[in-house]
């Protein structure tokens, strides 16, 4: 007898559970929706949804994630299909229709961004990428001014860390030099320079020059690696959702200690100066610390928003180049092509300006093409914040939309879509610069590799412009670029941003 009360209580929460279960499947049929096809699981650990948790270390290692999941659409024969992970369903869609309708506008209160605060927020606090709603719409807000257009075009800040570059591969003329490493480099300077007022001077290190920046290089060493290794722990956390706390190892506590004393001397710099000093040093207002030290004193605030820009400044656009010319060295007949329209368009340095850039259309195709073959951001992920609908995926045919409950996680993997022949032409696992001759300008409906709708990437244009500066002016000096890059498929990590795992060894004559 003393059982009977928790009998009544289990019945009646699987009475509930079914009704809603019916209660919505009445409502998929009212709103015209279709079922979506289940993918068929490979083993007990895949019906369980939780093969890619325990085997994920391997998976890693093995740096093939991209691979397995274009293997998984083929296993499905869709390109919306129905999964299973940590015992929940989620959605996994190629369809640009889905990406595009979740991102606009007109349904953004309707999705949100999963556990991303939480698995990010132990590193980002609450800055731009990991935070939501009206903290999000602020930090937006801030951000914006330094990413103008009229900012952007500024690009002769970058002829320095450029020559810099240059100066590093010509110590190594004709040996193999980690590129990866060099770009990083790169971005990272260019960033902390046009953004925080001081560069951090990682390619003076490199060169054995003297640092006029007042952090220790064995810091800025450190720096580099832990933020590396904190990507991959970070999105094993948000994989992992409600189950996250398992994932908290000293090494990651490490990292973003390493990752906030960094940022805590641009920090601690400005708000040591008073507001004249600010007014003084913000170069008309475009360098973001002193702007945003203006309008708050709060340290951890502001090394949340540093670090977010850091993120973006380095990860993403250090991944187009190193892809770029990845896929250059592999195709010497093409960088022999891009280097003579190179040469013939920009001259000189002087030459090279935002509008010049933006009139070659053969550089623009080849950075479209890196973008598309190896997207810097590989995946796009929302969560349902209510009963909702996505546009296509059901049904035998796909066409008819497909009812979306609270909760739901939706995946949409842009290394898969960026394969469709549909939308990119015949072979698409090429790098065909030429194809983009008969694709429009913008790339169409299916290329979004900065995200669109209200949190698109607002660094999308400087990203572009920093990519086609270095590739100009490396071009301009270096008849030749060779690889040393192992065997298809090349290993590459799966975490927020994606890059090589093994570097990205080219020799330059």
């Amino acid at each position: 007898m003393t059982y009977i009360p928790y009998l009544i209580v289990i019945a009646s929460y699987i009475i509930y559970k079914l009704l809603h279960r019916v209660q919505l499947h009445q409502r998929a049929i009212k709103l015209g929706c279709k079922p979506v096809k289940h993918i068929p699981p490979r083993n007990l650990l895949d019906r369980l949804g939780i093969y890619e948790i325990v085997h994920r270390k391997k998976l890693m290692h093995l740096g093939t994630t991209f691979e397995m999941l274009e293997e998984a659409f083929d296993r499905a024969q869709v390109k919306t299909f129905e999964g299973t992970a940590l015992f929940s369903s989620f959605i996994m869609t190629i369809e640009p229709e889905n990406l595009r309708h979740m991102m606009s506008l007109a349904h953004f209160n309707e999705w949100n961004i999963g556990y991303r605060p939480q698995a990010f927020g132990i590193l980002l606090g609450d800055g731009i990428f990991s935070s939501e709603g009206t903290q999000w719409k602020h930090s937006r807000v801030m951000l914006r001014p330094s990413f103008t257009k009229e900012n952007i075009k500024q690009i002769t800040k970058m002829e320095p860390f450029a020559a810099r570059v240059i100066d590093l591969i010509k110590q190594k003329l004709g040996q193999a030099i980690d590129m990866q490493d060099v770009f990083q480099f790169f971005t990272m300077d260019f960033t902390t320079d046009l953004l925080l007022g001081e560069s951090s001077d990682s390619l003076k290190d490199a060169l054995g020059q003297h640092s006029s920046t007042g952090i220790d290089p064995e810091l800025k060493r450190q720096f580099s690696i832990a933020f590396d290794e904190s990507s991959n722990y970070l999105m094993t956390r948000m994989i992992l959702g409600p189950l996250m706390f398992l994932v908290n190892p000293k090494t990651l506590q490490d990292a973003i200690k390493i990752q906030h004393k960094f940022v805590d001397y641009y920090i601690e710099k400005a708000l040591a100066m008073t507001s004249h000093e600010l007014n003084e040093k913000s170069d008309d207002g475009t360098i973001f610390l002193y702007q945003l030290a203006h309008e708050t004193k709060d340290p951890i605030n502001l090394r949340n928003q540093i670090l977010s820009i850091i993120l973006a400044g380095r990860n993403t656009t250090s991944g187009l180049m190193t892809f770029l010319f990845a896929q250059l060295s592999k195709n010497p007949e093409i960088y022999c092509k891009l280097r003579d329209i190179i040469r013939q368009d920009f001259p000189n340095v002087e030459s090279i300006t935002f509008d010049s850039i933006q009139n070659c259309d053969y550089l623009r195709w080849c950075i479209n093409e890196t973008l598309r073959i190896n997207p810097s951001v590989p995946f796009e992920s929302k969560t349902a914040s209510v009963d909702t609908t996505l546009p296509r995926g059901g049904g035998v045919d796909e066409k008819a939309p497909i009812f979306i409950a609270k909760g739901t996680r939706i995946v949409y993997p842009l290394w898969v879509a960026n394969r469709n022949e549909e939308h990119f032409g015949e072979n698409t696992g090429e790098f065909i610069p030429e194809r983009w001759e008969q694709l429009p300008r913008s790339g169409g409906i299916a290329f979004m590799p900065f995200s669109v709708g209200p949190r698109a990437c607002l660094g999308q244009s400087l990203a572009l412009t920093e990519a086609a500066y270095i590739t100009i002016r490396l071009l301009q000096t270096f008849d030749s670029c060779e690889s040393h890059l192992g065997p298809e498929p090349l290993r590459k990590t799966s975490s927020a941003t994606m890059r090589l795992m093994d570097g990205c060894e080219l020799s330059f004559k």
